[in-house]
């Protein structure tokens, strides 16, 4: 057992129960909520609970929401929603997106480290919220290699600062990722180089490639392997997908297997987009009914919408002890 941070306060691990593993409450970008017509909280508050309230509904205990300061993660928000209580547990994160900030350009990967820390440790722009988690996302950035201070540079100095905040706080880490580009394996290099227990890091949006050897590759090298896009619920598409998971599950993975849509209820793009309250039901509603028709078992889906979980978080709580 190890505490995991909620925006509600500390729980146990063995409280978390069945959870989506990669959600956003209201994606964007920083500063999206000074621009006039851009981000309504009261919209994006109505559309997190009506969602919230329907994932748990289909059985869904706790989300963990990677949204860090750069995607536009608003942590008044957040504490809008935790007194509103739920039901569902939510992880909120630290962490850096795609385009790692310019501020960090000069900074070394312990300043990283130590703002990771900051919001760990000491609470969110002042607030009791404490992230309990630490995002990172290589993306087609990578590809873009200008020493010193190129892309892939950058981001390479966050993912060893956020590896050394995992160690020293006890806290996963979870990756988006280009899958097609296998960003996967340079992440892990990075993480073992570090020192970092590969069970508390999360390799995310797996399920974007159809390479099984890739998607069993790092569950093999020990990490937990996100299986955390799901949007649609057509037959070839829901096959394709929830195919991967049940790889996952024959090939005795199961528990490094985690499941989520990288779905949102209301999001700040700069366009017209209805809010969207059933984003987190097509894996509890779609997926799993699936796994479960073409060989999974019940306890199959319960290592991975639960069992992963509890395991990345214990294992990265293990490092710091």
């Amino acid at each position: 057992m190890s505490v995991v941070q909620t925006i509600r306060g500390p729980i146990d691990s063995a409280d978390l129960g069945r959870t989506l593993s990669h959600e956003h409450m209201a994606p964007g970008s920083a500063g999206m909520e000074r621009i006039p017509g851009l981000y309504d909280e009261a919209e994006a508050l109505t559309a997190d609970i009506e969602a919230l309230g329907r994932a748990r509904g289909a059985g869904i205990d706790s989300i963990i929401d990677l949204t860090p300061f750069d995607l536009g993660r608003q942590i008044s928000l957040f504490q809008s929603i935790a007194e509103a209580d739920t039901g569902v547990n939510i992880v909120c994160a630290t962490g850096v997106y795609r385009w790692v900030p310019f501020y960090f350009l000069l900074a070394d990967a312990d300043a990283i480290a130590e703002y990771f820390l900051s919001e760990i440790q000491d609470g969110i722009e002042g607030t009791s919220i404490k992230a309990g988690i630490i995002k990172l996302a290589w993306d087609l950035e990578y590809r873009l290699d200008e020493p010193p201070v190129g892309p892939r540079q950058l981001l390479e100095k966050s993912a060893r600062g956020a590896a050394r905040a995992a160690k020293a706080s006890g806290v996963p880490i979870s990756c988006h990722t280009r899958a097609v580009d296998e960003l996967g394996t340079p992440l892990l290099d990075i993480f073992e180089d570090e020192g970092l227990d590969l069970r508390a890091v999360t390799i995310g949006h797996t399920n974007d490639s159809t390479d099984i050897d890739y998607v069993t590759g790092l569950a093999k090298r020990g990490a937990t392997v996100g299986l955390d896009r799901f949007s649609s619920d057509e037959p070839d598409y829901v096959a394709q997908r929830s195919g991967i998971a049940l790889e996952m599950v024959k090939a005795g993975f199961a528990e490094q297997t985690s499941l989520g849509h990288d779905g949102f209820p209301y999001v700040c793009i700069g366009m017209e987009r209805p809010p969207n309250p059933d984003c987190w039901l097509k894996v509890p509603n779609v997926e799993v009914p699936w796994l479960l028709a073409n060989g999974a078992t019940e306890a199959d889906v319960d290592l991975m919408l639960r069992g992963s979980i509890r395991a990345t978080f214990e294992a990265a709580a293990a490092m710091a002890q």
